[in-house]
């Protein structure tokens, strides 16, 4: 299975190296991918940390949506260069944009899938969401003996270094 899972890791690799070369830079393949695939998991994994009617069909659905979202529109663009105007909101806009605006839509769809199937879905008991779910889980309680143990003395601190040394180096 090692030797399988190497050559086949290998293979993928390689595959990928011929589609950057199509990229005008590797930053620009690195937002396509992005776009395709973190900003649709960054709306499910939202969604699950904080609200609790989440469910796992509605992570998997959303995500699959978002996904194909972002895949589809960028295929979209890919084919007609025309509907560049309706993915980026403008006929002008560039690779970066482009990517940011792909990632925008699919985060959306992502959402609005999840939102929907969690509707349509049988929703966990909310004693097995303890400790998964920000709504659900107890908040620690801050026990800080000393003024400068506290969080908001250090954020002051490092907030007056902050302007302190942009005055100095500006």
């Amino acid at each position: 299975m090692g030797r399988w899972s190497t050559l086949i890791g290998v293979l993928i690799s390689v595959a990928t190296a011929y589609l950057v070369q199509h990229a005008a830079s590797i930053m620009d393949y690195v937002q396509q991918l992005f776009s395709f695939f973190i900003a649709p998991l960054f709306g499910t994994v939202i969604l699950g940390m904080l609200w609790k009617r989440a469910t796992k069909e509605a992570g998997f659905w959303g995500l699959l949506a978002g996904t194909g979202t972002s895949i589809g529109l960028w295929l979209w663009v890919q084919h007609d260069p025309h509907a560049l105007r309706y993915v980026a909101l403008s006929p002008n806009a560039k690779d970066m944009a482009e990517n940011i605006y792909r990632a925008l839509w699919a985060w959306l769809v992502c959402v609005l899938v999840t939102v929907v199937v969690s509707y349509m879905t049988k929703p966990r008991p909310v004693a097995e969401l303890e400790g998964l779910v920000y709504g659900v889980s107890p908040l620690p309680k801050e026990h800080d003996e000393h003024w400068y143990q506290r969080p908001i003395v250090w954020a002051g601190a490092v907030s007056v270094i902050f302007v302190f040394l942009n005055i100095i180096f500006w």
